[in-house]
């Protein structure tokens, strides 16, 4: 395991210091590939993060051709890409604008604003997530940008979920999950496709979530010390489960 947190006095510092990362990161995987896929997650959170990648001035973000770059999500809700939880209506608002405006915008749900009322949301989920396991263009991202919650999930992996098991275990990159405490059925990456993930960044602000992480952190050291068991980590939370991982490196970025 290894765990490299950076800290920052305030968010626009940890946004453009995160946002030059993610942009050395691109040009380098350009530099060898014709194109470099970054994953995002959605929330509120990461604005910050979206402004300084799409508009705030730096040197390294304008060496990156931006037209040869694909952008997807992490994660995403089973809601209409016009709804006010989709993670799609965000990141689009958001990100892709300004110099992110030439970037390729490769959607992990197609939007279904037609659909009845009364349609499924689970099996539309579970649709997506097979569908996204079989498209090429999502299995080898440059970057993936994580997001967390006060519980310790991260993507849309929450340990309440019925699927949790299979979203530990499946060598799939993508799984449909319930969410037992947060509403709508989602796509999310697996924990095996975050595991060997070398540039992937985690964004955080705030002292709650540092001390969520500092939590999942003990968690995480306890398992790999042998003081605590598996079952005991899993109840911890998906982002003790990935601090845990020998072969992570998972670098957070967190503002005060």
């Amino acid at each position: 395991m290894s765990l490299d947190i950076h800290e920052f006095d305030s968010v626009d510092e940890c946004a453009q210091a995160l946002a030059a990362r993610i942009a050395g990161n691109m040009a380098n995987r350009l530099a060898m590939s014709e194109r470099a896929l970054l994953l995002v997650s959605g929330g509120r959170s990461p604005l910050p993060l979206f402004s300084a990648l799409s508009t705030s001035p730096g040197e390294e973000l304008d060496r990156v051709p931006w037209s040869r770059v694909d952008v997807s999500l992490v994660d995403e809700r089973a809601v209409p890409a016009g709804h006010e939880d989709s993670n799609t209506l965000l990141v689009r608002r958001y990100l892709m604008s300004g110099r992110l405006q030439h970037a390729r915008w490769v959607a992990l749900l197609n939007d279904f604003a037609d659909e009845p009322a009364g349609e499924d949301r689970w099996e539309t989920a579970v649709q997506a997530a097979r569908a996204a396991n079989l498209r090429p263009e999502l299995q080898d991202p440059c970057c993936i940008v994580l997001g967390m919650g006060t519980d310790g999930h991260t993507a849309s992996l929450f340990a309440d979920a019925p699927q949790w098991p299979d979203a530990c275990n499946s060598t799939d990159r993508y799984i449909a999950l319930q969410p037992a405490v947060a509403p709508h059925a989602r796509v999310s990456l697996t924990l095996h496709a975050l595991i060997s993930q070398s540039s992937c960044y985690l964004w955080s602000g705030g002292s709650a979530k540092f001390d969520t992480l500092m939590s999942v952190k003990a968690a995480a050291d306890a398992y790999a010390s042998g003081r605590s068991s598996l079952e005991t980590l899993s109840k911890a939370g998906p982002l003790a489960m990935l601090i845990a991982h020998s072969k992570v490196n998972l670098h957070v970025f967190h503002s005060k």
